[in-house]
């Protein structure tokens, strides 16, 4: 028995020993170069692209595409309604900052190739692909850029593109996109900060703009110029039912939600269900309430041709005049904008195309915070 003693206080001392000999080791004697960044080594021109399309094209995803049960059902309503909600309302305030140049069916048309390929070939199924406050704010950028140069937005928004995707392809090649392991965790929140609060800026109220649910209450608000010879509209029922709506969704997302962890129902799965479904059903419970139960309210509906064309309708075949408003008397549309846009529409500013390199770089700057935050948020 003293035996077992004596080796258990020589065990104690042992161990007493050890963890005063580690307090008065630093960091850089337990774990070299503890607290430093490591960089992978660059890898060949070329050689990085050719290494994620083997790892991700037809590897990891096929399994969560093909995996068909409840959960990915509840997921993929999930993310339609994740997707199609700030597409559709991106592309309405896309369409007011630009004059419908760019609108809900060019936002959804973009969202819809861009994302089926990037989340096939990124090899990222459940990342979400759409406009964001960030890229709206460049564009209000742009188009300030492009009025201050006297050149059509679209063509120096194609421009801007067109230099953004030289760099990204650069940046592809030369492995640059190394670079993002130098930001830290810090630099993520904050830039999920500043997109949060242009979500949420955008949602309840701008200072700044004429965007969100409680703009609906001055009277001057652009959506009641359409009313103004009916005498019975209501600019107030109509800000109140929006803000309500609005709110209201908000709410029973958070409520559905809880249910997971709550004593609702006697059945788990019951449970799990409500809580996978919630946005789907606090947007079609908000919907059946607008269309049933106050229909006779008008509220501002998305602008969306009948026909799958482009946003901005022509009064004229020249097509500098956007139909209705410059043209109230006439009865139709003479055409719509073409799809594609016309690089050569400079007013003959050759240099505009230099120009728009420096605005791609900020762009791209952007895009690099992006890219960070998706790399330390992957599902």
């Amino acid at each position: 028995m003293s035996q077992l003693e004596s080796k258990k206080s020589l065990a104690d001392d042992t161990f007493v020993m050890a963890e005063v000999r580690t307090s008065q080791l630093g960091n850089a004697e337990l774990v070299p170069d503890a607290g430093k960044v490591h960089m992978d080594e660059a890898e060949g021109w070329g050689t990085g692209i050719i290494n994620d399309f083997r790892r991700t094209v037809g590897t990891h995803w096929v399994k969560e595409v093909t995996n068909f049960n409840q959960k990915t059902i509840a997921v993929t309503m999930l993310m339609f309604i994740s997707v199609i909600a700030p597409t559709l309302t991106f592309g309405a305030v896309h369409g007011k900052e630009t004059d419908n140049r760019i609108g809900a069916v060019e936002t959804i048309l973009a969202t819809t190739w861009v994302g089926v390929a990037y989340n096939i070939i990124g090899g990222m199924p459940m990342c979400i692909i759409g406009s964001t406050g960030p890229v709206l704010a460049f564009t209000k950028a742009v188009i300030r850029i492009a009025d201050s140069l006297d050149v059509p937005y679209l063509t120096f928004n194609a421009w801007v593109s067109s230099w953004l995707l030289f760099y990204c392809l650069l940046a592809g090649c030369f492995d640059v996109t190394r670079v993002v392991r130098l930001a830290t965790r810090f630099t993520d929140e904050i830039f999920a900060l500043l997109i949060v609060s242009i979500f949420v800026l955008d949602a309840v109220g701008d200072p700044f703009s004429q965007v969100g649910i409680l703009r609906y209450f001055d009277p001057n608000h652009k959506s009641h110029s359409d009313y103004k010879d009916d005498l019975n509209y209501n600019y107030l029922e109509t800000a109140l039912l929006s803000t309500i709506l609005g709110f209201g969704t908000t709410t029973l997302i958070f409520f559905f939600r809880s249910f997971k962890t709550s004593a609702f129902f006697c059945n788990q799965g019951i449970r799990t269900s409500v809580h996978d479904f919630a946005v789907t059903m606090s947007v079609l419970i908000a919907t059946v309430v607008k269309e049933f139960l106050f229909s006779d309210v008008e509220t501002e509906q998305l602008n969306v041709p009948d026909q799958f064309e482009p946003t901005y309708q022509c009064c004229t075949s020249d097509c500098l005049t956007f139909f209705p408003d410059d043209c109230p008397d006439q009865a139709a549309a003479a055409s719509s904008r073409p799809w594609f846009t016309d690089f050569s529409d400079l007013n003959g500013k050759g240099w505009v195309p230099i120009m728009a390199a420096t605005s791609a770089w900020r762009l791209f700057a952007l895009l690099l915070g992006q890219w960070y935050h998706m790399a330390h948020n992957q599902p």
